[in-house]
């Protein structure tokens, strides 16, 4: 199998009501070459309660997405979720199955989303 563009799934089977929980941390760009972190930011990871899962899950929405100014513990739902799976070495032989579910945009259930035309036909062009 190959899931090189992630797991597609029905959000309300796999996490069922979904409330909102706050930013966890933003992630920023490593530079490689030079071996440092940079101050251009990556993505934004947001902690989402999963009444599927029975626990708290993370998201993960890309840099050109807004700060999500959404109150605690309002419902909320993901717009086109996927899951990707990637190996992390622990050391001693062995690897762990980091898990990451990514998503377009999280939305307040019952609000629409507020966009901007002009931005929202480039938004994430320039991303591969």
């Amino acid at each position: 199998m190959n899931f090189r563009s992630g797991i597609k799934p029905d959000a309300k089977i796999t996490f069922g009501d979904m409330i909102f929980m706050g930013l966890a941390r933003e992630k920023m760009y490593f530079d490689r070459e030079r071996g440092v972190r940079t101050d251009t930011l990556e993505a934004r990871i947001y902690n989402i309660a999963s009444s599927t899962q029975g626990e708290q899950i993370e998201v993960t929405l890309p840099d050109y997405v807004d700060l999500k100014e959404i109150n605690f513990n309002a419902p909320v739902e993901l717009k086109n979720p996927t899951i990707t799976a990637r190996a992390q070495a622990s050391g001693n032989g062995f690897a762990n199955v980091v898990w990451t579910v990514n998503a377009e945009d999280i939305l307040e259930v019952g609000k629409k989303a507020v966009k901007n035309d002009a931005e929202s036909v480039n938004a994430g062009t320039d991303k591969k």
